[in-house]
């Protein structure tokens, strides 16, 4: 999509979207050239710019736009930057029910905010229906907004294009967690990182099976036993001139369709499984980004692949794994697969990397996602530093998180009776099942600074945001890109 600035309004476009404020002059945003349309709104008393708001109007003049809407946005001093981006994406949802291109006027109150802006532009443009065919897809593609054109006193290029990029790597997200398994399997999903890798000039390392083996990720192995796809990991390292220093670390879980196991899933949900891929394909896309943005920090994503399967050589119910740490743990339920590979990725980023933070970002529990629904990720760490810078980064891209507890008692509740560990306790009821699952998952960082996002219920929603569509929604690719940053 085409998204350029310029300073006056051209009279004959197909649709002008102006948002406008609350107050006394709430119209004063409109471009002069549409004074006739201001002059008659302002007797309508039904609009006010309240928050929400939206006055379609259809001058029938030759001389103005076909059609014109005012967004209300509420109260200016309300106005930040999650704001902006849903007011982007309002104004690009509304010219894809138009099919057509978008003129946009853009408030003074917004001038800070052009990168968020041109975000919920493209990412509200996406279209997840990427295998329709036909009617159905010429459909789709009628609705492509194809060049959005902004009404500014100001020159916003960097920040625009910087929106743009980032943007783009949340849509790459979404289109690899949109992906069923037949079209990204472990072995597509490796060769999707390596392309990331290529594109962006990235060191590329693929562990495949044997090195695995070779390597005894017990735990790692036991879940792709089942698999007729041999599992692998994708090492991203991005390492500019002059960073200096241990990297920090990023590890995203990497199933490509989730089955359960032999404790095989049941539901409505099932067919969501592809989605389970979801950290990882964050983590590709956040590396891609470091390299786009020239974030001057040393930064390494570490991708655990493979599919979570039933057959005659699946891991079973109470078998034993051995870690690449060498501890052992009790797979008291195979389908809390995700750990298994992470545990193993983990402690291996922590014994060659020796990283100064690490960052685990994963679709772990639906503990997680019971409990704070769709909005929000799970946020786990033993740092307090990373929790708060974390958290402002989740304030400023609007990918939000909610600090949850991880208490000595949740690492007793981890203890196996017959090995070191269990990887599910079914003593407890399933209760805290998230600080459970992250308990577990500490055992693997040793004293390594370390944060674990659980995005259950932020990766794949029905419940989309403004600026989302249905299904992958790329969660985690601006909030971990904006925290690396702001290190």
């Amino acid at each position: 999509m085409k998204i350029a600035a310029v300073s006056k309004l051209n009279k004959k476009v197909d649709l002008l979207i102006i948002p406008t404020f609350e107050g006394k002059d709430h119209l004063q945003s409109a471009p002069v050239e549409i004074k006739t349309v201001v002059a008659s709104l302002k007797k309508d008393k039904s609009f006010n710019s309240e928050a929400g708001q939206h006055h379609h109007v259809t001058p029938l003049s030759d001389k103005l736009p076909k059609n014109i809407l005012f967004l209300g946005m509420g109260k200016v001093k309300d106005f930040h930057a999650a704001d902006a981006r849903n007011m982007a994406a309002d104004a690009m949802k509304f010219a894809k029910k138009m099919e057509s291109d978008l003129t946009f006027v853009i408030p003074e109150a917004a001038n800070d905010y052009f990168q968020e802006i041109a975000e919920g532009l493209e990412m509200a443009n996406y279209n997840p229906a990427k295998y329709q065919t036909g009617e159905s897809k010429k459909k789709h593609e009628k609705t492509d907004v194809k060049t959005v054109t902004l009404i500014t006193a100001k020159k916003p290029n960097p920040a625009l294009k910087r929106g743009q990029t980032i943007a783009a790597a949340v849509m790459n997200a979404r289109d690899l967690i949109n992906a069923p398994h037949n079209l990204m399997n472990g072995t597509m999903l490796m060769n999707a990182a390596r392309k990331i890798g290529k594109d962006n000039k990235l060191k590329v390392t693929v562990l495949n099976k044997k090195q695995i083996e070779k390597l005894k990720m017990g735990a790692f192995l036991g879940v792709n036993k089942g698999s007729d796809i041999d599992a692998n990991m994708v090492i991203l390292e991005h390492k500019p001139k002059g960073a200096t220093g241990k990297p920090i670390v990023l590890v995203g879980k990497g199933i490509t369709f989730d089955s359960g196991g032999y404790n095989l899933k049941s539901g409505a949900w099932f067919a969501d499984m592809k989605m389970d891929m979801s950290g990882a394909a964050v983590v590709m896309n956040v590396l891609g980004l470091c390299a786009k943005l020239g974030i001057k920090k040393h930064v390494i994503g570490i991708t655990p692949i493979t599919d979570n399967l039933i057959g005659p050589k699946a891991q079973k119910v109470a078998d034993i794994v051995t870690t690449y740490s060498g501890k052992t743990v009790e797979v008291n339920n195979t389908d809390a697969e995700g750990r298994l590979i992470l545990c193993d990725a983990m402690a291996y980023a922590v014994d060659k990397f020796k990283p100064s933070k690490m960052i685990d970002v994963a679709t772990l529990t639906g503990a997680c996602m019971m409990a704070l629904g769709e909005k929000y990720a799970g946020l786990f760490a033993n740092n307090e530093g990373m929790i708060e810078g974390i958290k402002k980064a989740s304030d400023a891209t609007d990918e939000l998180v909610w600090h949850l507890p991880l208490h000595p008692d949740h690492t007793k509740e981890m203890k196996s009776r017959i090995a070191d560990l269990q990887n599910v306790n079914y003593g407890n009821k399933g209760m805290a099942g998230a600080s459970t699952a992250a308990a577990f998952l500490q055992e693997f960082v040793g004293k390594t600074d370390w944060a674990h996002l659980d995005i259950a219920g932020t990766a794949f929603v029905s419940k989309p945001k403004k600026y989302e569509a249905p299904m992958g929604t790329g969660y985690g690719v601006r909030l971990l890109t904006n925290y690396l940053e702001n290190l």
